[in-house]
């Protein structure tokens, strides 16, 4: 057995059980012979499991979150024995759940998606909802209208969650301005905004963007860079004008790759994002206009297998798009093989019943 505490984050290694949990005492990974259990802030508990060579994700329900959770600081508690610092460290489920709830209040909502690498980034939000909201296949800020925070109520959940991970702050990788699109409120405001977080905390910088309503702003990419801005990630969806059209995402090719480059030139990256499960003409002409695009070191793509839910499914079905069994994974693994041929960058999945916070 070893524990070590670093950085903000604690891993203790007992046999087949490898824990890890923030110096705040949050538990982040569980991981046992056969699976493995992470727990979002928001206190909701992923399994993962390998069945049949099959990489297999699931919520948990409350009562088997429980039972986890105490599993876990039952494991802190024997670790303890050995290393006295853990002590302090020894929780249970209903500490959990209180900061999932103290952290709500802090947000004033869920948080709906992050992109699978800033799982671990401090979310900070600058705005709330999407400027768009419209696209057919997305769900997620339904019920929200697009409004940027005020200065103040900005400034008063940075002092809030700055008391709240005080002591594991430096364990995470970076800061994720949300919600769907926070740059689209234009560069003038932002930079007030990104000031004033710099001057609290530093550390870089990711935002969503798209590749149509903030093109029409009037974005000064270079003073975003300039501010911290490391990565921007922008749902590109499809390459195939039908199929944008079906999801009502209203991109021009030929505009995104512009405002694409215009990001790239100011030295930021891009988080590319697209869908797979919308056939031939889909896959083509989405690797078609990926390849189109010059890449750097710190740029990745993202696929991401669609997810039917009833009104969307209803819509793919009225434009003959019914989908047989395995094939958003079946076009996934075509999409991605035929990207790694000549794209040297992460080419990797974006499952967003997994992408929580």
């Amino acid at each position: 057995m070893f524990a070590t505490e670093s950085g903000g984050l604690i891993k203790i290694e007992s046999g087949e059980r490898r824990l890890s949990m923030n110096s705040d005492s949050d538990m982040i990974y569980y991981s046992l012979e056969d699976r493995t259990y992470r727990r979002t802030n928001m206190n909701d508990f992923v399994e993962f499991r390998y069945i049949d060579g099959n990489r297999i994700a699931r919520l948990l329900p409350e009562s088997e979150k429980q039972l986890v959770a105490n599993n876990f600081y039952g494991n802190v508690k024997e670790a303890s024995l050995e290393y006295p610092f853990l002590k302090k460290h020894i929780k249970d489920y209903n500490f959990l759940k209180s900061r999932g709830n103290e952290l709500m209040r802090i947000y004033g909502s869920r948080i709906p998606v992050v992109p699978p690498d800033r799982y671990f980034s401090l979310y900070v939000k600058i705005s709330r909802g999407c400027p768009w909201n419209q696209c057919t296949f997305c769900e997620l800020y339904r019920d929200q209208r697009y409004l940027p925070l005020s200065f103040d109520s900005f400034k008063e959940q940075v002092e809030k969650l700055s008391i709240f991970f005080k002591n594991s702050v430096t364990s995470m990788n970076g800061i994720f301005l949300g919600d769907a699109n926070a740059i689209s409120m234009g560069s003038r405001a932002l930079n007030e905004y990104l000031f004033f977080l710099n001057s609290k905390l530093h550390m870089p910088l990711y935002a969503f963007s798209d590749a149509f309503t903030t093109p029409l702003k009037n974005i000064d990419f270079i003073k975003l860079k300039n501010a911290g801005v490391k990565r921007i990630y922008i749902g590109i969806e499809s390459g195939n004008s039908a199929v944008l059209k079906i999801l009502n995402k209203k991109i021009n090719l030929k505009s995104a790759g512009e405002f694409i480059k215009k990001i790239k030139d100011a030295g930021i990256n891009i988080g590319l994002i697209v869908m797979s499960g919308f056939g031939k003409d889909h896959v083509n002409d989405t690797v078609n206009f990926l390849k189109s695009i010059v890449y750097a070191k710190g740029d990745i793509i993202y696929i991401s297998p669609v997810k039917e839910y009833n009104e969307f499914r209803e819509i793919l079905i009225e434009n003959g798009m019914e989908k047989e069994t395995g094939q958003k994974e079946f076009e996934y693994d075509i999409i991605r093989t035929r990207l790694k041929e000549s794209i040297n960058i992460p080419v990797v999945v974006y499952n967003l019943d997994e992408a929580i916070y």
